[in-house]
């Protein structure tokens, strides 16, 4: 009887392991969050946003970073950021924006996990 489970027990444990090999679609040279907005929301110099649940992803190691935010699994947004060390792991996600006109502008993003916060500039730096 052991025999056959030792038959069984390697043919899934190689499979397990080549799964975790390739079934990552997130790429090692990405960081991402997920986030929500409640109020529609726009990037200084680029989209609007509307409310809802969103993935943000930042490749990592670039020299301007670029925050790129998905929904429902389709680019919808592009924007650049400043990349800001922070003294310690941001323990939530936390969105903050300004009022402009009727209007939220989101100026930076502090991702949950990260030691970095994402800052967004009207100059588009």
């Amino acid at each position: 009887m052991s025999i056959v489970a030792a038959f069984l027990a390697v043919p899934l444990a190689s499979s397990l392991a080549f799964a975790g090999i390739f079934g990552s679609h997130k790429g090692d040279n990405e960081k991402s969050v997920n986030l929500t907005l409640s109020s529609a929301s726009k990037i200084p110099n680029g989209p609007k946003l509307a409310p809802g649940s969103y993935r943000v992803m930042v490749p990592e190691n670039a020299p301007k970073p670029e925050v790129v935010f998905y929904r429902d699994g389709k680019e919808v947004a592009r924007a650049q950021a400043e990349l800001v060390a922070e003294s310690q792991k941001n323990p939530a996600t936390e969105v903050y924006s300004n009022t402009r006109g009727n209007r939220q502008v989101i100026t930076e993003i502090r991702p949950a996990g990260w030691s970095q916060r994402l800052v967004f500039s009207a100059s588009g730096k």
